[in-house]
């Protein structure tokens, strides 16, 4: 199965990403912030993350660098969702590979994670 790390310190978007991605058959762990995040992936290595760029400690452009500083995740595809316009963002989240900004609709997350990630029978 396809695992999707979600990173959003919004609980309402988290659970909202989480029981559609899921609905989906995708398997979807969340985070509500980048340094747990970071340290699940070291454990569970996903098939994509989805993260936040705003958010208290380690924020989304941290993470996406510790990423792909680390050989074993340096290869997975990050999809940013955020608030902040991708001009503003893109400088400090080298390396991902897609960008929608909030509030994105479901189908456009939905097809974009299908562009990043394998089908969730194909994982």
């Amino acid at each position: 199965m396809t695992k999707i790390l979600v990173v959003d310190d919004q609980p309402v978007l988290i659970e909202m990403l989480s029981e559609f991605l899921g609905g989906e058959g995708y398997e979807v762990t969340t985070h509500t912030d980048g340094l747990t995040a970071l340290q699940q992936m070291l454990a569970v290595r996903p098939d994509l993350v989805i993260t936040d760029f705003s958010m208290p400690g380690m924020h989304g452009g941290a993470l996406l660098t510790a990423m792909r500083e680390n050989a074993y995740l340096s290869d997975t595809p990050v999809l940013v969702l955020s608030g902040r316009p991708e001009h503003e963002v893109g400088a400090a989240c080298v390396g991902y590979g897609a960008y929608l900004q909030k509030p994105a609709e479901p189908a456009e997350v939905l097809q974009t994670v299908r562009r990043l990630a394998p089908a969730p029978h194909l994982a």
